[in-house]
């Protein structure tokens, strides 16, 4: 009675292991086992049919369905049975066909037989094979980067180094190997005088409480040999928990070289830029002192010869020739158009200088503006100004109006013969920032061929009799736009009207609304 009370209670026991049980006595006959053992050797019901099955059953089945590999089932049943019999505590391993892995561990019993224990470690195994793979990869990646690289545990024990850190530092073959600590590297590198003159052990240990702080740093170091290295720490935490820190080592002597060249190169064009400023401060003074000359030295001798021609016709007009006040008169054109002519020149002198007051402004309104003006001063003339509204730019309003009223001047001048003149200013689009603008008129044209000579000082592509002018408001547009990084191009064909595409910097936000 109380060997069955005893067996029933054994079996409840091996029943809620979560690992395969089996008992056998010592004749190797099956005297216990739980289903969990069942499971996973997948013994099937008709094994059990018989009573009992003992080891060397067991093995037979196992070797006829290929659990040990090829070769003789009896033979290879016979062997397990034979290791058996040797009563040694064993730990193994064999992998199912299926490919499940199974951990078999075997004690002896003090009454003979012997109690073996089966649990599934394919998962685990599975893990600890992923875990080599990866600890693969990381060790080719970190061996791989040309920072060196250090993991330091919170006892300082360097657990994880590269070659690239070795070759750095120039560590001493063998020093790098399982055990060697922070406090190891910072004594090798005072003796091989990487820190300068220091006591070796009062460096060591100076180091070594820093390290314990494991606080983030960041620090450049010039070795002995030249080359220098930034050294960037981070806290390594775990759980929460700091639990040493990361270290990379980087060669940055060629950047320094380069920041430092760099760096003087900047100081030469800044003392280049401070010369040149000075150079055209110089030059501008110059300017302005020829601006004055030309102003008050030119123009006094041209005004006698214009009063003084003036006076003759009115005074000696009887007592001379008509070839002779033909001649007077000439004189008095060619003063006038020489004083025109420095007045073009000290203008185009003034507006090639200067800060610009950028602001955003409304071309089509000022545009509008210049229009009503031209045709004040001439109210018979038939014109149709096309002037697109909503057109706005980002420029010096001053020197806006000045390109205005010389293109739009331009194109009220050359259409004089026209029985209606058409002039057009629109928009034309936008590239990298800039937006272009195109001015059309139905007017005289010009000679493509002589296009190269438009934006040329006192160049004119009409004779004088034709259309008047000195040539120097085009120059004046280009420069203007120019400074404000902008350009101007023109085209047009003789009697067929002229166009002018233009552009200037846009205005980003939008045009103010009206209240």
């Amino acid at each position: 009675m109380l060997s069955t009370l005893h067996h029933t209670v054994l079996q409840s026991i091996i029943d809620h292991l979560p690992s395969g049980v089996t008992m056998f006595d010592a004749g190797q006959r099956l005297v216990a086992y739980n289903q969990q053992a069942r499971k996973l050797l997948d013994f099937p019901d008709e094994l059990f049919a018989h009573g009992m099955p003992t080891l060397y059953d067991f093995a037979l089945f196992n070797a006829r369905r290929g659990e040990y590999g090829p070769g003789d089932p009896e033979q290879q049943a016979q062997a397990v049975s034979d290791r058996a019999r040797s009563l040694q505590p064993h730990v193994f391993e064999r992998q199912r066909p299926d490919g499940t892995v199974i951990e078999i561990r075997g004690t002896p019993l003090p009454t003979g037989g012997f109690v073996s224990i089966y649990t599934d470690v394919t998962e685990r195994k599975r893990s600890e094979q992923e875990a080599r793979r990866l600890a693969v990869y990381l060790d080719a990646v970190i061996n791989a980067l040309p920072q060196g690289v250090t993991v330091i545990d919170e006892h300082l024990v360097i657990r994880l180094w590269n070659r690239s850190f070795e070759q750095l530092l120039d560590l001493p073959e063998g020093l790098m190997k399982p055990g060697v600590t922070f406090e190891d590297v910072a004594r090798s590198n005072a003796q091989r005088g990487e820190y300068g003159e220091v006591d070796v052990e009062a460096k060591v240990v100076e180091a070594a409480a820093l390290a314990r702080q494991f606080l983030p740093h960041r620090l450049i170091r010039q070795r002995p040999n030249g080359r220098t290295l930034e050294i960037v720490g981070s806290a390594l935490s775990i759980d929460g928990q700091i639990r040493g820190f990361v270290t990379t080592y980087t060669d940055v002597t060629e950047l320094r070289e380069a920041q430092q060249a760099l760096e003087r190169l900047n100081a030469e064009l800044d003392q280049r830029v401070t010369e040149r400023t000075r150079a055209l401060q110089d030059l501008n003074k110059e300017l302005e002192s020829f601006t004055y000359s030309v102003s008050h030295d030119l123009r006094t001798p041209l005004r006698s010869i214009q009063g003084f021609s003036t006076l003759l016709l009115e005074t000696e007009a009887e007592k001379l020739s008509e070839q002779g006040r033909t001649s007077l008169q000439r004189i008095q054109s060619n003063a006038g158009r020489m004083g025109s002519l420095i007045t073009d020149l000290l203008s185009m002198a003034q507006h090639s200088r200067g800060d610009l007051d950028l602001q955003q402004v409304n071309l089509s309104a000022m545009a509008q503006g210049v229009a009503n003006e031209l045709q004040r001063a001439d109210p018979d003339r038939q014109a149709d100004w096309r002037i697109v509204p909503g057109l706005w730019v980002q420029a010096d309003p001053g020197l806006l109006r000045l390109v205005l009223q010389n293109l739009l001047g331009n194109a009220w001048k050359y259409t004089a013969r026209r029985d209606m003149a058409v002039i057009e200013l629109s928009g034309s689009g936008e590239i990298d920032r800039m937006c272009w603008f195109e001015l059309q008129d139905n007017g005289a044209g010009f000679d493509m061929q002589y296009a190269d000579q438009l934006f040329q000082p006192f160049q004119r592509l009409h004779r004088p009799h034709e259309f008047e002018g000195t040539g120097i408001g085009l120059a004046i547009v280009q420069r203007i736009l120019q400074r404000h990084g902008g350009s101007i191009n023109g085209q047009a064909e003789i009697g067929q009207g002229a166009l002018f595409r233009f552009c200037l910097p846009c205005v980003q936000a939008q045009a103010p609304q009206g209240l």
